[in-house]
């Protein structure tokens, strides 16, 4: 096993062995909730769109953000409150593998979390209607967007403890807020990232999730693409500064 890999096989298990992981559990059954409600209330026919409209922007606006500013806040941010952070660095690694191990581990606490709630609403919607085609795409969805919430705000919660707090206005008064007033800022939009991958991959968009996405084109690779370029600006961005302001 190589260092950058057991450095990435125990932050997740120190990022998943929490006991906040229940309630973020807990919480994750929205998606799920909304689903099963909507079974009983609706025909087969309406619960592909119906999925779209309800669990689908209940995890994209709710669950996935909030998941994954949590986690990504802890990743490092913890680490250098603490003062473990130049114990990583005690054998020769240069600070772009320490950086991008945490990102990773992060990404893949994130998106368990998060893709496993959109799975569960996903099966259901299969259990009730037949329609099992939203599972791959909810996978890379979510997989998309928690990428891009954590390499924000992996940066985030390295420069302030006060990272989940400001992520949480981030939530309410951009996404929610001010990029889906204005149409030109929802390209600066994270959780808009993934639901243009998810777009994509989806036959016949329901205006409820074409709204959210405003003149924004849906596209995986374009998407990937995003996220790809916020990932190498996060490890680059905190290297340089790991050197400045902790590891020299």
């Amino acid at each position: 096993m190589t260092a950058f890999t057991a450095m990435v096989r125990v932050s997740v298990g120190q990022l998943l062995g929490r006991k906040w992981v229940i309630l973020v559990g807990l919480v994750g059954l929205l998606p799920t909730i909304v689903m099963f409600a909507l079974t009983r209330t609706q025909g087969s026919a309406r619960l592909a769109t119906s999925f779209q409209e309800g669990p689908m922007m209940t995890l994209f606006l709710i669950v996935l953000p909030l998941t994954s500013i949590l986690v990504a806040s802890l990743a490092l941010g913890e680490e250098r409150r603490e003062g473990t952070l130049p114990i990583l660095l005690l054998r020769p690694r240069r600070r772009e593998v320490v950086v991008a191990a945490k990102l990773l581990a992060a990404w893949l606490s994130a998106w368990l979390l998060t893709g496993a709630s959109g799975v569960l609403a996903a099966v259901v919607l299969g259990g009730a209607s037949g329609e099992w085609g939203m599972v791959g795409p909810v996978i890379v969805a979510t997989g998309v967007s928690a990428l891009a919430y954590v390499a924000v705000f992996l940066v985030v919660g390295y420069l302030t403890k006060w990272a989940v707090i400001i992520g949480a206005a981030f939530l309410f008064v951009w996404e929610t807020g001010l990029a889906s007033a204005v149409d030109a800022l929802a390209n600066v939009s994270l959780f808009r990232i993934g639901l243009t991958a998810f777009a994509a991959m989806v036959d016949g968009a329901p205006s409820t999730l074409r709204e959210p996405l405003a003149a924004l084109t849906p596209g995986v690779w374009g998407a990937l693409a995003k996220v790809a370029v916020l990932s190498a600006a996060a490890v680059g961005g905190l290297s340089f500064l790991m050197g400045r302001r902790d590891l020299t």
